[in-house]
């Protein structure tokens, strides 16, 4: 079993007490520790791998030092992992560590949820919320058991004071102006229905936002019913669609449906520019490196991920009044699927 080096074998190796190790790690400066001791006593940590116990000092200071991050399922493994960089980078640097919570449905209220026990057992300071749908909903807990709490979502982030922010839904508003510009009138949005679960869906966004600039066009909803984001069924699906339908433009929200139409597309006469546009409603990276690469929304999540640490903590802090508001940009990245 590994051994953790403790404040005790710092001290007994540099030949000073515990409390001058702790004096020191705390960087107190109201004790008087010569240089030559502080420099000892910090070569010797280093060497040592030595790092204090957070637990211990919590309960000493009776403050935590770790931030929840609930996660819906409607978010996309990328746009997640792009969050947590820019939320762990900066709470790194307060010495706050991260905490996931595993919760499937965080809209049920039949059981109490795990973040909410750790909250009241002193284990998290606060919550930072990653989703896409129903807020109302998903936040219901921290409203119910006032534990401060920020949301992070494709619009931006916001928290239960600051407003709403749309940068999603303003993007959604130029692939509207695009289509209506470069004269799509016959559009197909295609979405999954992952075991009744619609993953990032902005459909009824997208159509009110076509039907006030473009509303000559013609948008379909199309459905892919599929069990656990099966590629076969999808593959077969589309496949058949594409067999028996013509359109000018295929919007989608899942990188799975966008690969394989962009697959379909080409296999129905490969060219540049494509007969039928293919516009992702989101950003992956590997869709830039494909040939052709394929067109998408880059949404700004590290530097939200980043953002939503701030404002979390301004909100535990109680200094939320003073915080300054910020609005992100979601832009629409033409590459050669819709040139």
């Amino acid at each position: 079993m590994k051994k953790s080096v403790t404040a005790k074998d710092i001290a007994k190796l540099c030949g000073v007490s515990q409390a001058t190790v702790s004096y020191i790690i705390n960087n107190r400066s109201d004790q008087k520790i010569s240089s030559e001791t502080r420099r000892k006593v910090m070569e010797t940590i280093e060497a040592l791998h030595y790092y204090p116990n957070a637990s211990a000092r919590n309960m000493r200071t009776k403050n935590c030092t770790s931030i929840g991050i609930v996660c819906a399922r409607d978010y996309s493994r990328q746009a997640f992992l792009d969050a947590l960089t820019g939320i762990s980078g900066f709470l790194s640097r307060l010495d706050y560590t991260i905490t996931i919570f595993n919760e499937e449905d965080a809209a049920s209220m039949q059981e109490e949820h795990q973040y909410v026990k750790s909250y009241f057992s002193g284990l998290i300071d606060g919550l930072i919320y990653i989703s896409n749908r129903d807020h109302d909903a998903f936040i219901r807990p921290a409203l119910a058991h006032s534990i401060p709490y920020v949301v992070l979502c494709m619009d931006g982030v916001f928290s239960g004071k600051s407003p709403t922010p749309h940068a999603f839904d303003l993007a959604l508003r130029d692939c509207a102006r695009f289509c209506r510009d470069k004269g799509l009138r016959d559009i197909r949005y295609f979405s999954i229905d992952n075991d009744g679960l619609f993953v990032n869906n902005k459909y009824p966004v997208f159509l009110n936002a076509l039907t006030e600039i473009y509303p000559e066009a013609r948008l379909s909803h199309v459905v892919c019913a599929s069990t656990d984001r099966n590629l076969e069924e999808m593959q077969a699906f589309l496949s058949d669609y594409m067999e028996h339908n013509i359109f000018q433009l295929a919007i989608s929200q899942n990188y799975d449906i966008g690969l394989i139409l962009q697959r379909e597309i080409l296999k129905r006469g490969f060219s540049i520019p494509q007969k039928i546009k293919n516009l992702f409603l989101n950003h992956v990276n590997f869709y830039e490196m494909a040939y052709p690469s394929i067109s998408g929304i880059h949404v700004p999540y590290t530097e939200m991920g980043e953002y939503a640490a701030k404002l979390i903590m301004a909100v535990i802090a109680g200094t939320e009044d003073c915080f300054p508001y910020q609005e992100f940009q979601c832009r629409v990245v033409h590459r050669e699927s819709t040139i």
